[in-house]
């Protein structure tokens, strides 16, 4: 019977070795792995990796914004700001989103928010009137602003922006034009249909305006030259008539007449003490603005609008909708209705009041007569009325 191993015999000598050497070959291998490890840094956190990720999107994100060139505003900026940037940049500070949604309401560049906050520049009146809407969580607030920096703009009566004028009366105008072989014809549905749109899109809250187009007098025989102007179309809303046939003639002392002298767009205002003109005032007329209508260089006339309420043309909106109404309008005359300005030498006018009155009374009559007596159209019998009223009212 063979006995079992004894592991203090000899015979057992070499595993004991091999055992032992593998026992002293592992821990080489974890010191080695101790040194390795103090050699390396130490591995980062997720709570650092985390951290070390948002200062690069910062650092990135301030770098787009400097790309921008966007100003940013600071303390040393607000020093001597009005009432309206102070309050402006207190509730906008460094909130671009709002600046942006601020812009896209208003209908403009978000740097001219922020030339606004920095006082570099003022709003339009048209804006400072839609900013407490758009800002209607601070609206208190920037109505208080905006009324002890620019008083008495908010005080205005009209309360809605005046609309810009809009292809589609160009579009109109120009198929009538090219639709219409009578050119008195046309000159009338142009007249009316331009004068129907600015009704509407001028008066949107119905405070009362009048459209008056104010076409030459033809040049007188004694000297050649244009002594008035006079009413030839006339349309308004209440408190004025919707149609006016006084047929008034308008002479130097008049805004229509200052501005075909002087060859560019005027406006007067009651309010307006300091640049007022000294322009005859009709009824009912609170501002007013005139433009030449004119083709090539030469003028036919003028194009003027009335309003019942004060400062109505301090939007600079409303001006330029009487000016494009004017080139409009001059698409529908003919070449022989436009006159070089040397022609003109407009003559001072009885006042529209008195004018007025005489034509009530004596007009149609004066029509008819002449008419019958030489046997002449209504068209022509008003050519020679319309002389002699002329000569009278410059006379007196």
């Amino acid at each position: 019977m063979q006995k079992g191993r004894n592991p203090e015999q000899p015979g057992n000598e070499l595993e004991e070795n091999v055992l032992r050497g593998s026992l002293r070959s592992g821990q080489g291998k974890r010191k080695n792995t101790a040194i390795l490890k103090q050699a390396r840094p130490p591995r980062k956190s997720a709570l650092s990796r985390t951290e070390n990720a948002k200062s690069t999107a910062q650092a990135r994100k301030g770098s787009q914004v400097a790309a921008d060139n966007i100003p940013v505003l600071n303390s040393a900026n607000e020093k001597g700001l009005s009432p309206f940037s102070s309050t402006l940049h207190a509730i906008l500070h460094r909130n671009r989103a709002e600046i942006g949604r601020i812009s896209r309401e208003l209908d403009v560049a978000e740097n001219t928010i922020y030339r606004w906050m920095n006082g570099t520049s003022d709003p339009r009146h048209s804006h400072l009137r839609n900013l407490p809407d758009v800002m209607s969580e601070h609206r208190q607030a920037i109505i208080q602003a905006i009324n002890k920096t620019f008083p008495d703009v908010l005080d205005m009566n009209i309360l809605a922006s005046i609309p810009e004028i809009r292809v589609e009366i160009y579009r109109r105008v120009l198929e009538l034009i090219a639709s219409t072989a009578d050119p008195a014809n046309c000159l009338w549905q142009v007249a009316q249909t331009i004068f129907d749109y600015a009704l509407l899109q001028l008066d949107t809250e119905h405070k009362g305006i009048t459209i008056i187009y104010a076409s030459f007098m033809p040049p007188c025989e004694d000297d050649g030259t244009i002594h008035s102007l006079y009413e030839a179309l006339a349309r308004g809303t209440e408190p004025w008539s919707p149609a006016t046939d006084s047929r008034v003639f308008l002479g130097s002392t008049t805004l229509a007449g200052s501005a075909v002298m002087q060859q560019r767009m005027m406006r007067w205002d009651s309010r307006d003490e300091a640049a007022r003109l000294l322009v005859e005032v009709d009824t009912h007329e609170a501002s007013s603005c005139a433009a030449p209508v004119m083709r090539g260089g030469r003028v036919a006339g003028a194009l003027v609008v009335s309003s019942t309420q004060p400062r109505f043309f301090d939007d600079p909106t409303a001006c330029k909708a009487v000016n494009d109404l004017a080139h409009l309008l001059a698409t529908a005359l003919q070449d022989k209705d436009f006159y070089p300005y040397t022609k003109l030498k407009l003559r001072p006018m009885l006042s529209l009041a008195e004018q007025r009155e005489i034509l009530a009374s004596c007009y149609v009559q004066r029509l008819l007569s002449y008419a019958r007596e030489h046997r002449v159209s209504r068209a022509e019998a008003e050519i020679y009325v319309r002389r002699d009223l002329e000569r009278q009212f410059e006379q007196q």
